[in-house]
């Protein structure tokens, strides 16, 4: 624990690495530089699992690890350098080597992520990076759930992708590549959504016809910059070396309160409704589900409040007015679109959760919205 706060200044001397700046929305790169900061340091270990004959491949234990740890720099100085509100500067390192055996069947792999799931010696590590690096298919995630608590990021690549487009370790700043997709699921290690799922499109809202675009992000949206959301979400979690298995109702504000106003002044017994929005499944693309999922009428002094706002997110299974099972994936509404209708007029108002949950990991317990007629 003793790396939670350096309460001095925290400085990485970049030898021949390369730190990342964010000018007018364009990653440029300088060398050998020195980075100060005077915000106190937390840093997060991780527990790397490479498959020995891939780390062969890569030239041996020894220059594995050193380009490793080259590239686990690439990944902080991309977190700490994107646009952003930390109040900390977030450190990633990799901590050990896991060196396993697949014994030449690139099938045994999900065997060992497995195994890299189960318990986790938590006073030498927070996280788990695994590599498969023969893999039959592409793909690099996160998943929490681990037998400590641990959250593990695994990539995949196969030896055609790498001999097409360079190794784990052949990208750096400002070119896209390993260090910056970990950067995006360190960010799923830290809590965070994919931001893309709440992108609606006019023509998938057949309730408002408007679009819904989230703000630009390493989560999806955008490439050097962390959205607010991310920023609070981040600084709240950031002493949690393995998250809180109730992060996900603790983010969500006591109370969702809209506001209707008419010529400035509230008003009572209006009907307002709830649209949800779901990502992407087989049936559908993101969209607006069309048919309301709640209704309710403005109280005596004009307002609709809603406690238990996790649950209004979250619906049960058996919650009426979600889509069929096979229809809504993830069981779970991103963002409502909220029509409030006074004598025949409607207005509309996106509250995406994001937006409730920056209230709440700001400090507040009442996320407000207002609509205008």
């Amino acid at each position: 624990m003793a790396n939670l706060n350096i309460k001095t200044m925290f400085k990485i001397s970049v030898l021949s690495l390369i730190l990342i700046f964010c000018i007018s929305g364009k990653i440029t790169i300088a060398q050998d530089r020195t980075i100060v900061s005077e915000k106190d340091t937390i840093t997060y270990r991780a527990q790397v699992w490479v498959e020995k004959e891939d780390l062969a491949r890569y030239g041996g234990e020894e220059i594995f690890k050193k380009n490793l740890e080259k590239m686990f720099a690439q990944t902080t100085l991309f977190w700490n350098e994107s646009s952003n509100k930390f109040n900390y500067y977030f450190r990633y390192v990799p901590a050990g080597l896991k060196i396993y055996d697949n014994n030449s069947n690139k099938d045994n792999y999900d065997k060992h992520i497995k195994d890299a799931s189960g318990i986790l010696d938590t006073e030498k590590y927070d996280f788990v990076v695994f590599f498969a690096l023969n893999a039959k298919n592409n793909g690099m995630w996160c998943s929490g759930g681990g037998k400590s608590g641990q959250a593990l990021v695994a990539c995949y690549k196969t030896l055609e992708e790498q001999k097409k487009n360079g190794d784990i370790f052949s990208k750096v700043p400002p070119v896209q590549g390993v260090y910056s997709d970990l950067g995006h699921e360190f960010g799923h290690v830290r809590g965070a959504t994919d931001m893309y799922q709440y992108i609606i499109k006019a023509k998938d809202n057949s309730v408002s016809l408007v679009d819904l675009v989230p703000p630009g992000c390493n989560m999806g949206t955008a490439f050097g910059a962390w959205s607010d959301y991310c920023s609070a979400l981040f600084n709240y979690t950031a002493h949690h070396k393995q998250l809180n298995k109730d992060l996900t109702k603790n983010v969500f504000p006591d109370k969702l309160r809209i506001k209707v106003l008419v010529k400035g002044k509230t008003e009572k017994n209006v009907s307002v409704k709830f649209y949800g929005t779901r990502a992407g499944g087989k049936k559908n693309n993101r969209d607006v589900y069309p048919k309301p999922f709640r209704t309710f009428s403005t109280d005596k002094v004009g307002y609709v409040e809603i406690d238990n706002v996790y649950k209004l997110y979250h619906p049960d299974h058996d919650d009426i007015g979600i889509p069929p099972k096979d229809e809504f994936p993830y069981w779970y509404w991103f963002s409502f679109v909220v029509e409030a209708e006074y004598n025949g007029q409607k207005k509309y108002v996106w509250i995406p959760d994001w937006q409730t949950q920056i209230t709440k990991l700001k400090g507040g317990n009442i996320h407000e919205a207002v609509i205008e007629f």
